[in-house]
């Protein structure tokens, strides 16, 4: 096999990129390193001028803008304390049924999937959140720790999605028909992992036992005020930014400044 293949030049590098990844290297510098290393050995000086050439191209991508925008709002969603509103009433509405905890934490997954675009932050929420909860109330650890990080990365997935909206200019597609194209797998995808824990917790149930009665509601009516009160906010949020882009009455940029400005209203009134 010759020496400067394009077979052999990948294989190696797609090695190289998954050890640096499995050994904890950040993955930005991993794919910037291998990428002039490799790009030199198959292409020689010119990788540098393509670097170049690419770097510019995307970076004048007015549709970029919206990646700060979608993460600001994300941040504001998180601050006003709506996640937690949200999961302590879904929890206590569903007090009665088998791994109710592992719904609620699904379900606000979802909800602010769309809200934020971005994985770190609400997995980091959810886990403090959720975990200390669902420990005490005696669910498996290992499905409920797979649930959390699971239901964290439909942020990537679900619009607005921050890597939809970079992916975008670099696979020259627009970014309105990536965010019409991932709704349904991303609501497929929660939907595939919700039914997943009710058949786990329908074949043993003390993976996701019923919570304690010392812990069920007394007050329905203050539930319910509570999930309207971590619902809506988000969701009229998603309503006016994501719909505004998907029937084609704003640019992504656009929908995100809205988004955001929304989101700082909402935050200042809650």
């Amino acid at each position: 096999m010759d020496f400067f293949s394009p077979e052999l030049i990948g294989a190696i590098m797609i090695g190289c990129m998954l050890f640096a990844i499995f050994i904890g290297f950040p993955i930005s510098f991993t794919l910037i390193f291998l990428g002039l290393v490799f790009g030199y050995w198959g292409f020689g000086k010119l990788v540098f001028y393509l670097m170049t050439l690419q770097f510019n191209m995307i970076m004048t991508e007015s549709t970029l803008v919206a990646v700060p925008l979608f993460i600001f709002m994300g941040i504001l969603m998180e601050s006003a304390g709506l996640m937690e509103r949200l999961f302590n009433s879904v929890q206590l509405m569903l007090s009665k049924t088998r791994g109710a905890l592992f719904y609620a934490v699904m379900f606000v997954s979802t909800i602010f999937a769309a809200a934020t675009g971005i994985v770190g932050a609400s997995v980091t929420i959810l886990g403090i959140m959720a975990g200390k909860t669902m420990i005490r109330s005696g669910y498996d650890t290992r499905l409920s720790a797979g649930l959390i990080c699971a239901g964290g990365t439909l942020g990537i997935l679900i619009p607005p999605s921050i890597m939809l909206v970079v992916m975008g200019p670099v696979l020259e597609i627009p970014v309105t028909d990536l965010f019409a194209a991932a709704i349904i797998p991303g609501i497929m995808l929660a939907s595939l992992y919700a039914g997943y824990t009710t058949l786990r917790c329908y074949l043993n149930p003390k993976l996701g036992p019923v919570l304690p009665a010392s812990e069920r509601p007394k007050n329905m009516g203050k539930v319910w005020y509570e999930f309207f009160m971590g619902l809506v906010p988000p969701a009229a949020l998603v309503f006016f930014a994501l719909g505004s882009i998907l029937f084609g009455l704003a640019t992504p940029t656009e929908g995100a400044g809205m988004g955001a400005f929304g989101s700082i209203l909402t935050s200042c009134c809650l």
